[in-house]
């Protein structure tokens, strides 16, 4: 009888043992956020949409990383941080943001695309050629830079609401516009595409610094700079792009009249030798 009367109050007793744990565990993972990205597990959607920001400029720094030594897989990487950052916040919280998420997914197409155009050198490696900076190449990036910041206010570029947007959200809207425009100039072999993404990175870095120290995002950026500086050092020694030869094909009439010039040479040749 004593035992059957104790058993409930020992499993019970071990229910008691188990929670314990679970909730040093939540305590500990919520101050460990609150550290990082001042944001608990309780903080709604916030909590998330900031987990999805870390989340997408950590595979940023990795894709960085990878394209830094020519990879055809930072590419994937870089699909994938659009994908977990404004994508899946668009399709959660506002369908809108699909408006600026596609848009930015078509950056690491184009760029897995333009990539492939260099020869293959092993698995993934690329033999990247040093492509130069013209005037009309800056030029098409501060557009596409101004048209995705368009597309990042939306409906509010229509009701002159970006017009109240403070200096600090202009400045975050390029700045993350630019961190993945920048891997355009990176795809065509423009070494200073990576001058670009650390500006960018350090721009996003000053901006948090000021709004919201959250050291979590902070290291990001400091690391995606340094990615940036590390992938500008390791491009120093690329090939320039060989001018390529012009061939000149010349139609069956040019040929036709090429031989009848050659033959009439060499009668004129036979004449004088007589």
């Amino acid at each position: 009888m004593s035992s059957s009367q104790e058993s409930p109050l020992a499993s019970k007793g071990c229910l008691v043992h188990l929670s314990l744990p679970i909730d040093r565990v939540k305590s500990t993972v919520d101050s460990f956020l609150e550290t990082l990205f001042m944001a608990t597990a309780d903080s709604g959607s916030s909590y998330v949409q900031i987990l999805l920001s870390a989340a997408s400029m950590l595979l940023v720094f990795v894709s960085a990383i990878l394209l830094a030594h020519r990879n055809d897989l930072g590419w994937w990487t870089l699909i994938l941080s659009v994908f977990v950052g404004p994508m899946i916040s668009a399709l959660q919280y506002d369908l809108l943001g699909l408006i600026y998420a596609i848009p930015l997914l078509l950056l690491p197409i184009f760029g897995l695309w333009r990539f492939s155009q260099f020869m293959l050198n092993g698995k993934f490696t690329r033999e990247v050629t040093k492509t130069p900076v013209t005037l009309w190449s800056a030029v098409g990036m501060v557009v596409g830079l101004i048209l995705l910041v368009a597309l990042r206010f939306g409906p509010f570029l229509f009701n002159s609401g970006f017009l109240t947007a403070t200096p600090e959200v202009w400045v975050m809207y390029f700045a993350d516009a630019a961190i993945f425009a920048s891997f355009v100039m990176i795809a065509r072999g423009v070494r200073e595409g990576w001058l670009l993404l650390a500006v960018a990175a350090i721009a996003d870095l000053v901006v948090y610094f000021l709004i919201s120290p959250m050291l979590g995002m902070l290291g990001l950026y400091v690391f995606i700079a340094l990615a940036a500086a590390y992938g500008y050092f390791l491009w120093r020694g690329l090939p320039a792009q060989a001018a390529e030869p012009v061939q000149v094909e010349l139609d069956e009439e040019g040929l036709a009249l090429q031989k009848a010039k050659q033959a009439t040479l060499d009668k004129l040749n036979a004449k004088t030798e007589k």
